[in-house]
């Protein structure tokens, strides 16, 4: 397998993106967003302080993405899961699960909402790889409605010749046929492809399980996580990098 740092002479027959923290600034720094929620909410939820109420939170969210089963379910309703979040916090601290409860958790969703946006070189890099031929394959886990949404928002969907979300296609990434379809619409093989996410395990691991060129989007440059055993064949900051 490449290093890290290894290019390639050309670019591919078919490129496949992920969308959030890809091609979108979607999910980056929550915890800031949960601090701001946290301090708003303490008095009403009835929580002791509102780091006591953070503290929870995170509590909360790590137990329920840490499962693979649980994060599947998860992200296919976002509101809901951050719901469950909030109440299992809220439990925690010994709290009822309150109007107030759910609010706060809705207060999250719109914040992360209004917070996201395009990366700067996005569109630019996406109009330049089509206008050279590459065909383009959006991937991207979670719920329909939510994930189009952001497509329409944006304006995303020109680009693409083809767009699988993970409710409406049945299965997501990391899974093999995932992959494997999407290259098959897309008229090409593996060895001719290229795969960008921002995800090791969903987006970098499952590329590299049936032979993709796997490139890792570290735009927040905090290098590969300690401990991990997932190694991209290149790593990039931005997607103006994939012309270079």
């Amino acid at each position: 397998m490449p290093g890290a740092n290894a290019g390639m002479t050309s670019l591919p027959r078919a490129l496949l993106l992920d969308l959030d923290d890809t091609i979108l600034d979607a999910h980056r720094n929550p915890d800031q967003a949960w601090i701001g929620v946290c301090r708003e909410f303490a008095g009403r939820v009835g929580a002791p302080s509102p780091e006591a109420l953070h503290a929870a939170v995170l509590e909360s969210r790590d137990w329920l993405w840490g499962d693979p089963e649980r994060s599947r379910r998860g992200r296919l309703d976002m509101t809901g899961t951050r719901r469950q979040i909030v109440r299992r916090a809220l439990r925690r601290l010994d709290l009822p699960y309150s109007p107030a409860g759910e609010a706060m958790a809705d207060r999250f969703s719109a914040l992360r909402h209004e917070a996201m946006r395009l990366f700067p070189d996005a569109t630019d890099t996406l109009g330049r790889l089509k206008d050279a031929g590459v065909r383009l394959g959006l991937l991207t886990n979670g719920n329909a409605s939510a994930q189009r949404g952001k497509i329409e928002r944006f304006g995303l969907e020109p680009f693409f010749d083809h767009i699988q979300i993970e409710e409406e296609f049945g299965a997501g990434k990391p899974e093999a046929g995932v992959f494997l379809h999407a290259l098959a619409t897309l008229g090409a093989e593996p060895r001719q492809a290229w795969m960008v996410g921002d995800n090791l395990e969903a987006d970098i691991l499952g590329a590299q399980q049936v032979g993709i060129h796997a490139i890792w989007m570290d735009a927040g440059r905090a290098g590969l996580p300690d401990g991990t055993a997932v190694r991209p064949d290149r790593i990039i900051h931005s997607l103006s990098q994939l012309l270079e």
